[in-house]
């Protein structure tokens, strides 16, 4: 499974995979916007589509979930080779999904269930990643939160695709998709 966050100029892009039967979780592709980059510049989105044909041609991905704000172009290449089946938008802008999901990226985190390949650009956005507090509240009436970054030039972008992926871990599980039946 996939997730996939960022933006096309400004703001990292991000694309972390995990296998569903292990939860080991990594970077497909990060691109960050260099500190002394033109006015102009763009990520580089032939790369991306890169990294993800590459996967797909090792893996059977499930499903990628990708937040397409200020990437649609790189989410309908991907939904026209791959179907809206495989390739779905999740708008990381939704607080009530999104405080659940992190509140359950967190758990696997804390818990050893996620395991990830030690990649340093991903620990940094994790790292780089604060709370900010919401009005929604978990089934115990516990008020939940949702990541932002402190400052512009420090990104979260792997940490929100990290999440997104896990979420989509999640989802093949409640699906009855895997573990896979023995016929």
């Amino acid at each position: 499974v996939v997730g996939v966050d960022g933006a096309r100029y400004r703001d990292a892009l991000a694309i972390v995979a995990t296998d569903v039967e292990t939860g080991h979780q990594w970077p497909v592709d990060i691109q960050e916007r260099p500190e002394d980059a033109p006015e102009d510049y763009e990520h580089d989105f032939e790369r991306a589509d890169a990294a993800m044909l590459d996967l797909a041609s090792k893996y059977k991905v499930w499903r990628a979930y990708v937040d397409p704000q200020y990437i649609e172009g790189l989410f309908d290449r991907w939904q026209g080779r791959w179907g809206d089946k495989v390739v779905l938008p999740w708008m990381t802008y939704r607080f009530r999904p999104m405080c659940f999901a992190l509140a359950a990226y967190r758990s696997a985190m804390t818990s050893g269930e996620l395991s990830n390949d030690g990649d340093p650009v991903m620990a940094s956005h994790i790292t780089n990643a604060t709370k900010r507090d919401t009005n929604v509240v978990d089934d115990e009436g516990r008020p939940m939160w949702i990541l932002e970054k402190p400052e512009q030039r420090r990104k979260i972008d792997a940490a929100m695709a990290g999440c997104l992926s896990w979420e989509a871990r999640r989802d093949c599980i409640a699906s009855g998709e895997w573990p896979p039946k023995k016929h």
